[in-house]
């Protein structure tokens, strides 16, 4: 008789998780809020960039996903009004959401395939309504690290959409204004742009951001929408694997970079080791905690960036881009950054000042 198992969330991590359990012969039922696949309200279809080391990662979870990470063709930096042309060969572009397009669906396929059971509308509030040794892979939502008591910190943004028929591209973009920083991603015909920080913004800034684009990169952009999230922010000691008696995936995990908040590889790391808890507890010990290992270095050095006042910050980060590649490169190591998984990322290649 087949072994039973829950999941709550049908994100990344969690579909991911089920996928390989199922293979394993459990029967995975996977539960979520939203009325279908790709939830998160009003935020998706949204398009995002990452670093990963991508055969490394398929290897590892099992899977070959390669046909949902498209390659950058341009990767536009600025820091207040000097822009910079970089080498875009580290990054790639993922659509989000429910469109037929998007990683989300790939999966959700691809778990059918397999027989697992999909039950959305379920609202599930607290980690005690959800069976010992459940997966919660409830993503950005606060209501698990609050019920699990994992300090978590509030995000703010401002985001927008539209449609946009170029090849994948990312743009950020730094200022004294912006406590974070600002990103576009297209790829799939989607341009997505978000401008966020950990704290609340005012409105006021988020226009000065669109008047920015309208000069740097002549764009008449629709109308913005305020979101909030929540990240596992609170503490240097946030990662976890498992939480009473749950097993922890995806943001809830901590599976994210403390400095620039990218949560893709984390979350496609964390399923598969997610669901080796299941079975191999001790050895999906192991692998949470080296792909994890950069987190705590990684959380401090982003509380002393916050010592700095933002126009220090686009200051330093002009400096940096002047600095030789070879010392660029050693400061930049992929294996000091805190992007989970990622072991050859270099992200200040300059190619050119625009």
């Amino acid at each position: 008789m087949a072994k039973k198992i829950q999941i709550l969330g049908a994100g990344l991590s969690g579909m991911i998780a089920g996928i390989d359990l199922a293979k394993r012969d459990y029967e995975v039922t996977i539960l979520d809020g939203a009325p279908g696949i790709g939830g998160l309200g009003n935020f998706h279809p949204s398009t995002h960039a990452t670093a990963i080391d991508g055969p490394a990662a398929w290897r590892y979870i099992g899977m070959d996903l390669s046909q949902n990470f498209r390659p950058s063709k341009s990767f536009r930096v600025y820091f207040g009004e000097n822009g910079y042309e970089l080498d875009s060969s580290d990054l790639v572009a993922v659509e989000r959401g429910a469109r037929e397009s998007s990683f989300d669906t790939y999966l959700y396929k691809e778990a059918q395939k397999l027989g697992i059971k999909f039950e959305f509308s379920q609202q599930i509030k607290k980690h005690q309504d959800l069976p010992p040794g459940s997966i919660i892979a409830s993503g950005l939502f606060p209501e698990m690290f609050h019920s699990l008591g994992i300090p978590a910190l509030k995000c703010y943004g401002w985001a927008t959409r539209m449609p946009m028929e170029r090849e994948p591209e990312v743009v950020v973009y730094f200022d004294s204004y912006v406590g974070d920083y600002y990103y576009s991603t297209v790829t799939n015909g989607i341009f997505f742009s978000m401008f966020f920080q950990r704290s609340d913004i005012p409105r006021a800034n988020a226009d000065r951001c669109r008047e920015f684009l309208k000069r740097h990169e002549n764009l008449e952009t629709p109308d913005w929408f305020h979101c909030t999230n929540y990240v596992p922010m609170g503490s240097a000691r946030s990662p976890r694997l498992f939480a009473a008696d749950k097993i922890l995936a995806g943001t809830l995990a901590g599976m994210m970079d403390p400095i620039f908040l990218f949560g893709i590889n984390g979350a496609v790391l964390s399923g598969r080791i997610a669901a080796r808890a299941v079975y191999e507890p001790e050895q999906a010990r192991n692998d949470f905690k080296f792909y994890s290992r950069n987190f705590a270095m990684n959380y401090r050095a982003r509380k002393i960036m916050e010592l700095i006042p933002p126009r220090l910050r686009v200051r330093g980060g002009k400096r940096f881009l002047s600095l030789p590649e070879s010392i660029r490169g050693k400061m930049m190591r992929g294996d000091k950054v805190g992007i989970p998984g990622v072991g050859s990322f270099n992200l200040y290649k300059v190619l050119r000042t625009l």
